[in-house]
């Protein structure tokens, strides 16, 4: 999943329709997180909206109101309308404070759009209360093609493997295991080395180290904390799941609508972490997301991360375009 890719002449009609559902509500002003996802868009496309004598800068809280199908007007693109409908979500849930009105406005945009996402649904649900009932369409949504990969590849079998760790019924494999282990005797600064000091030092199992160790199918996401630098914490966690939600490919935005969920709205999506409240913060999530977009290479779609485990993490870092965790942050200051 990419960061929208705008033409500049589009920029205003996004940032506008943004503006719509965060004021959806009622509200007479945008909420700083708000605000945040829409100057950091803006930043991300190299319209200034923090210095007050450049001729480009973009005043979010001026903009004028839009409607949904002046906005469908303005973006005939198929995919960038699908990605503005997404971070018209994100914007919908910036503040911590998810509305009917502001489903309905990310809907009225989606309609006017001719896209028709998941998300939506997810959001009305947690506008009415309905957590438990979001938590599981999330769930499904996240696990789904894993789980007929699993179904096609080995049957109930593989559906176990990787399912039953989350239970405590996973599969135990000494040999496998022990290649894991193994990789905390390569060079200190290879990437496998740096994984392994990466798990050991948290306590994380291994695969196949012992019927709650995580399912080797899932490691991806801790090989990509590894290579994008961000922490185990909950504000690690959710820049990880956005850099996720970035290289995979195939439904990534599923993965930021999880982290936000998890991490910013207290829905407890992954039985592994608790539910936490207020770790959004736009310029750092974003910020990964494009990170992430990045990146050469999916590293949820089978990646063999063992060809590389030998060579230096900057050198796996680059081989594969993973900007450094601060270069974005240069650019914009720069620009």
């Amino acid at each position: 999943m990419d960061i929208i890719v705008l033409e500049s002449h589009e920029i205003p009609a996004a940032l506008g329709a943004l503006r719509e559902v965060a004021l959806a509500d009622g509200a007479l002003a945008l909420a700083p997180a708000e605000r945040g996802v829409l100057e950091e868009i803006a930043a991300l496309h190299g319209a200034r909206v923090d210095v007050g004598d450049v001729v480009d800068v973009v005043d979010v809280d001026a903009l004028p109101r839009i409607a949904p199908e002046a906005v469908a007007r303005a973006i005939p693109d198929r995919h960038r309308r699908k990605r503005l409908v997404q971070f018209a979500l994100v914007t919908a849930m910036a503040d911590g404070e998810v509305t009917e009105a502001k489903v309905d406005a990310v809907e009225a945009l989606g309609r006017a759009l001719g896209v028709r996402e998941q998300g939506v649904g997810v959001l009305r649900l947690v506008a009415r209360g309905h957590r438990r009932l979001a938590q599981a369409a999330v769930r499904r949504r996240l696990l789904g093609s894993f789980i007929r990969e699993a179904m096609d590849e080995a049957g109930l079998s593989g559906v176990r493997r990787l399912l039953g760790p989350l239970f405590g019924a996973g599969v135990e494999d000494r040999a496998r295991a022990l290649r894991y282990k193994q990789l905390g005797l390569l060079p200190e600064g290879t990437f496998g080395r740096v994984f392994w000091e990466h798990c050991t030092a948290r306590g994380f199992l291994f695969p196949g180290e012992s019927r709650h160790a995580i399912a080797e199918r899932m490691v991806f996401h801790d090989l990509g904390h590894v290579l994008a630098e961000y922490d185990t914490d909950p504000a690690g966690e959710i820049q990880a799941g956005s850099f996720q939600a970035g290289f995979v490919r195939r439904d990534g935005f599923s993965y930021l609508i999880f982290v936000l969920l998890q991490f910013h709205l207290g829905i407890q999506i992954t039985p592994i972490a608790a539910p936490e409240v207020g770790f959004f913060e736009a310029r750092k999530v974003l910020r990964a997301v494009a990170r992430g977009a990045a990146c050469k290479v999916d590293l949820s779609d089978r990646w063999d991360f063992w060809d590389v485990v030998r060579l230096p993490l900057d050198e796996v870092r680059a081989r594969f375009g993973i900007p450094p965790l601060d270069e974005m942050g240069a650019r914009r200051e720069a620009a």
